[in-house]
């Protein structure tokens, strides 16, 4: 975003103009101006005075006792030599700090410079007097003149810096002058009452009375301003260092509520920077509004703690039931927000970031620009981040696929201003999150969240109404439980299932040593074609249901099978079902098929699930004890030979 830096350049060009034009007219004028030392010494103080200034800590300006001079030198010698020692002063203070870039310097001297200029001649032509040092003037006529100068030197020093600081931070100019400089204008007032009183001194005592009753006066008010700016300063450290604390809590428990969506690591800190970026970006320049959406982005998703996880997880669609129980999490996210007493409106744009443009977004149907601008942007973002995140059911798709997405929702869910501004910016918000690092806590609640965890025993069931078929495989699983190979079960088991469930093609998942889904058997007229699956813990339809150990009926084939779903008949729809037997996970049995299941396939699988995956379970168990005592018995014969051999 080079707009902003450009202006910033171009402002401080303008300044450094104008600032050189009133220097060099004041040095021609300087040659008509008498007291010529004098003036210069009080180009000194200001230039001494400018080693005391006092830093403010809320942003990058220094105050100084040196305004007092300043006004004091417009008042008594003239708009020239006022011009040259604030330009004097400037310059050797700037100087003299070190670490100060020229332009700085330059711009420094040159907002000083043209400030008390301006604020001289206005004081000179509203007085009709000339300089004090030529002619005496009465004090009364004094008063009202020296009050128009003061506030034009402050209101045009402040305005111009504010203005600097307002386009490198990218802020309003107003809302910057207000929040730093406002209360500076105390100060002015204070150095220009000084200064008042110095020209009455003057008046009765003489130029060099005056001189050592400023010293001692000067003093006290550095050490008073020194005093009060160090107040402020801890007082801001103080309120930046909680804003830090609470925006800390605020984002890990954030984070901690995301890691319950299973694969969406580090998504609320992306959809964040998002959010802030493009905001700025649209001209969103309020400050409170910015704070809502920061914390929003956070905590939009804070309702997901009350939808169960198998429906938060689930590869594929989710049918109306686990929808309308997906949909509450907005209004309980906003319900729980609404507990916190926020300074700036988190809850609107918590409850409104699934509204639509067109109205047909929920949980209230908000139409277009009623919908808070807080909203608008958090669901593009929010929209953008979930397309291009990996998901256990489908890779992450490269940015302009998920441009596609936002375009063709463009107008409908979307608000195009918001979607066309998110897509020229993207790869400037990108750059910006190029530093983004994922915190070690998160990857450790991710994990723990995502670990396999033991399920409660399944009770056999056999339902009324259950077949002699049904009832004729679990005795035949059961017996099959006792010396039979793997193979052998999962052949058999194939050859009934196909009598309860016509057409499927099925397919045996099981762990293997690494963890993963192995198909170790299919069977069925697509059974060639899916020959070789493997699936880790999390992906796909069976990989889902291995992790969650719940039971999915009717998703999408494709998201276990791919290109491999339409080579093998148009598979369409998958119901996989986990395979437990002792509390461990054995594997899943998957079926696939062209049309969707019926309930009553579903509760028969689901009821010969927990037997034959006992008898996979013990089959594979023997299997392993042959093993071992082949290779003991090997290891013995080995070592007779040995022996037989010495």
């Amino acid at each position: 975003m080079t707009g902003p830096r450009n202006g910033l350049r171009a402002w401080i060009l303008v300044v450094n103009a104008i600032g050189a034009l009133v220097i060099v007219q004041s040095l021609v004028s300087l040659q008509t101006t008498p007291h010529r030392y004098e003036w210069l010494f009080f180009a000194a103080l200001t230039a001494l005075a400018g080693s005391f200034s006092l830093k403010i800590g809320s942003i990058n300006a220094r105050v100084t006792i040196s305004d007092t001079f300043f006004i004091t030198t417009a008042l008594m010698f003239g708009p020239a030599p006022a011009t040259l020692a604030v330009a004097l002063g400037t310059f050797v203070s700037s100087w003299r700090r070190g670490g100060v870039a020229r332009k700085r310097v330059s711009f420094n001297t040159s907002t000083c410079a043209f400030a008390i200029w301006a604020g001289s001649q206005v004081f000179f032509w509203m007085a009709a007097v000339p300089p004090l040092t030529h002619q005496q003037s009465p004090v009364v006529h004094l008063a009202v003149p020296l009050l128009a100068l003061t506030a034009v030197y402050f209101i045009v020093n402040t305005g111009l810096i504010a203005t600097a600081v307002a386009l490198d931070a990218r802020r309003p100019v107003f809302v910057v002058w207000r929040e730093h400089f406002l209360w500076l204008m105390a100060t002015y007032f204070a150095a220009a009452s000084v200064s008042f009183c110095l020209v009455l001194v003057m008046y009765e005592a003489g130029l060099t009375a005056t001189i050592l009753v400023l010293m001692p006066l000067l003093l006290v008010l550095h050490l008073t301003l020194r005093s009060s700016i160090g107040r402020l300063d801890d007082a801001s450290r103080h309120l930046a260092h909680l804003d830090r604390l609470y925006l800390s809590t605020v984002e890990t428990l954030a984070m901690a509520i995301d890691a319950k969506d299973d694969v969406t690591h580090s998504h609320v800190r992306r959809v964040q920077a998002y959010a802030l970026g493009l905001a700025r970006a649209l001209g969103v320049n309020d400050e409170a509004t910015l704070k809502a959406i920061e914390a929003a982005a956070l905590l939009h998703d804070t309702g997901k703690l009350a939808v169960p996880e198998h429906i938060l997880n689930k590869p594929g669609k989710l049918n109306e039931a686990e929808f309308e129980q997906m949909k509450r999490h907005v209004d309980v996210g906003a319900d729980i927000l609404s507990l916190v007493e926020f300074p700036y409106p988190v809850v609107p744009i918590v409850r409104c970031h699934h509204e639509n443009w067109d109205g047909t977004g929920y949980p209230r149907g908000v139409v277009g620009a009623d919908i808070p601008i807080g909203a608008r942007i958090l669901s593009v973002v929010d929209c953008f981040d979930a397309l291009t995140s990996d998901r256990p059911y489908r890779s992450a798709l490269p940015d302009e696929q998920a441009f596609d997405v936002l375009r063709a929702r463009r107008g409908t869910m979307y608000e195009p201003l918001v979607v066309d501004t998110f897509i020229s910016v993207h790869r400037e918000l990108v750059a910006q999150m190029a530093a983004f690092q994922q915190h070690d806590a998160l990857r450790q609640i991710t994990r723990s969240v995502a670990a396999p965890v033991a399920a409660p025993p399944q009770p056999v069931v056999t339902p009324a109404g259950v077949s002699d078929d049904v009832l004729a495989f679990v005795s035949l699983a059961r017996l099959t439980a006792g010396d039979a190979s793997t193979s052998d079960v999962l052949a058999l088991a194939s050859k009934l299932v196909k009598d309860l469930v016509p057409g499927a093609t099925i397919a045996w998942y099981t762990l293997d040593d690494r963890g993963a889904l192995a198909l170790r058997h299919g069977a069925g007229p697509g059974a060639d074609q899916i020959g070789g699956t493997m699936l880790r813990l999390g992906e796909g339809v069976s990989g889902w249901v291995a992790a969650q150990r719940q039971v999915i009926v009717n998703s999408e084939a494709r998201l276990d099978l791919g290109e491999r779903a339409r080579l093998a008949g148009g598979l369409a729809y998958a119901m996989s079902v986990p395979l437990i037997a002792r509390e461990s996970l054995v594997g899943t049995l998957t079926l696939y098929s062209t049309a969707t299941f019926s309930d009553s396939q579903s509760r028969l699988v689901q009821v010969i699930a927990p037997h034959l995956a006992q008898a996979i379970w013990t089959a594979r168990r023997d299997e392993a004890s042959h093993t071992s005592q082949n290779t003991q018995q090997a290891n013995a014969s080995t070592e007779l030979r040995l022996v037989s051999a010495r």
